[in-house]
């Protein structure tokens, strides 16, 4: 690929991720608190309306943590980020939630992604921006939840923003170990202690990532060990985490720590890692025509630079990859509750990220491979080398493209973009807008103390709304309930 082909490729994905998102800003407009936003938040919603100070909120806070530590959960820092939901400050504020996920889902991804392929493989510029602009497109495009991952604050906050913390801290790791600044020892500790209270699935992550950062540059630079401060961090508010009472309540008294259930813990999590691999092939298709799309700019890209980087080991690198992506399951198979939106979204951007980790490893090594056999080749058969693997990849990325649009259309359906146009254009969203306004005038009005709502649909396409119902003793009803400080919320029939 020319420069300037290239550039023109990479200002053309900027612009196609940045037309995917439009519906998803659009929908912004729309989107309330509903269901543990509402029972996170009563605390410190009434802290702020008391008061009005942020000191207040914080101290409700850290009631709400020790109230849900004791009764329910141990994952102190997510409970934190649940208290602090935008409509415990403002009925107005909920707008920000789906930039916020997109700002954490963006960052998380690009920071890294730049500082490895601008900085360590010295890559243009270019293929990197087109690479970060397919990789981002795929996991919003794709999340398997929209709700949890997008647009509804509680289930999104549990997964984004640890992601965001554990992707940072990895680059982090990375920074240190090619600098031993103490700013990024500082920043990884500080990240890392964080994780240790939020979702299992990127506390989990990290280390994993880090450990094997350890072993492939802690003997060339033994400084590195350093790391083990921020990992014994994560580790001592992971314990807090896992020591809390709630765990148990929550999990039942079947929760705790069993040998064997470590054991099958490791082998189901391999089986539903490749079932999972199934499911994104029959349901998903599209996303390995991305990851072919890549694979052409990977090559390409390695084409042009002159740096020489070692791939020694492509099949252990791939092997490593894929067991870094099964090891997601292993929470939820541990714990064995029910698991909500977010783990699916979480598992599914470890999913990408690790399989165009892989990609990138092994065209490097096939790289140098065939760098090494034409060395003393002509430059005209290096050439042909190059186009012909290239070519290869845009035979398989052309027959791919035309079997989705013979056979695969309904996979485009399966996509944020179409999800969030269809409810649009359905008119739904107007109608739930117009709705949960109706409904916060009424919850709003201090001389209303017993909130007769009308009925709404719960299903609303890509939003998260949990209904009140018809029993006023409902866990929704009370939620909302005490968060507007009123005696009673009940649903009625809505009059046409």
């Amino acid at each position: 690929m020319k420069s300037d082909k290239e550039k023109i490729v990479a200002v053309l994905s900027v612009l196609l991720f940045g037309l995917s998102i439009i519906p998803i800003i659009y929908l912004a407009r729309y989107v309330h608190a509903t269901g543990d936003d509402y029972g996170y938040g009563i605390l410190t919603h009434s802290a702020w309306l008391n008061s009005h100070s942020l000191w207040e909120v914080m101290k409700a806070s850290f009631r709400t943590i020790s109230q849900y530590y004791e009764g329910w959960q141990g994952t102190w820092f997510s409970v934190f980020l649940f208290s602090i939901q935008p409509e415990v400050f403002s009925p107005e504020a909920y707008g920000i939630v789906p930039f916020l996920m997109l700002f954490f889902t963006i960052s998380g991804t690009t920071l890294p992604l730049y500082y490895y392929l601008i900085k360590r493989i010295e890559w243009s510029i270019s293929s990197f921006i087109i690479i970060d602009c397919a990789v981002l497109f795929t996991m919003v495009q794709f999340f398997p939840s929209t709700k949890s991952g997008i647009f509804w604050y509680n289930g999104a906050v549990h997964y984004v923003i640890p992601y965001f913390l554990a992707m940072l801290s990895i680059y982090f790791f990375v920074r240190y170990i090619d600098t031993y600044g103490c700013r990024f020892l500082m920043g990884a500790s500080i990240f890392m202690v964080l994780l240790g209270g939020a979702s299992y699935l990127a506390a989990l992550f990290a280390p994993i990532v880090l450990v094997l950062l350890l072993i492939k540059y802690g003997k060339k630079r033994p400084g590195s060990f350093w790391l083990l401060l921020p990992l014994g961090l994560e580790l001592a508010g992971l314990f807090i985490s896992v020591m809390a009472p709630g765990n148990r309540v929550r999990g039942g008294e079947d929760f705790g720590f069993s040998f064997l259930k470590v054991i099958y813990t490791i082998g189901e999590s391999f089986h539903q890692g490749i079932l999972n691999i199934g499911v994104y092939v029959k349901v998903k298709p599209a996303i390995f025509i991305v990851f072919l799309f890549i694979g052409m700019v990977i090559w390409n890209a390695f084409g042009k630079i002159t740096k020489s980087i070692k791939f020694k080991w492509p099949l252990l690198f791939c092997s490593l990859m894929f067991c870094i992506y099964c090891s997601m399951f292993a929470p939820g198979i541990y714990a064995g509750t029910e698991l909500s939106g977010g783990v699916p979204n979480m598992i599914f951007q470890v999913f990408v990220l690790t399989t165009v980790a892989g990609m990138i490893y092994l065209l490097g090594w096939l790289s140098n491979k065939m760098k090494s056999k034409l060395q003393m080749s002509s430059g005209i058969q290096m050439y042909r080398g190059y186009r012909g693997v290239k070519w290869l990849l845009v035979a398989l990325l052309t027959g791919g493209c035309i079997l989705i649009l013979l056979f695969g259309r309904s996979t485009l359906k399966a996509t944020t973009f179409y999800k969030c146009v269809d409810y649009i254009a359905s008119g739904q969203a107007a109608d739930y807008g117009e709705q949960m306004d109706e409904r916060l005038a009424i919850l709003l009005d201090d001389t209303i103390k017993d909130a007769k709502l009308p009925a709404m649909n719960q299903d609303q396409g890509p939003l998260m709304h949990m209904e009140v119902t018809k029993d006023v003793n409902g866990w929704t009803n009370q939620v909302v309930r005490d968060f507007y400080r009123k005696d009673s919320v009940i649903e009625i029939d809505r009059v046409q």
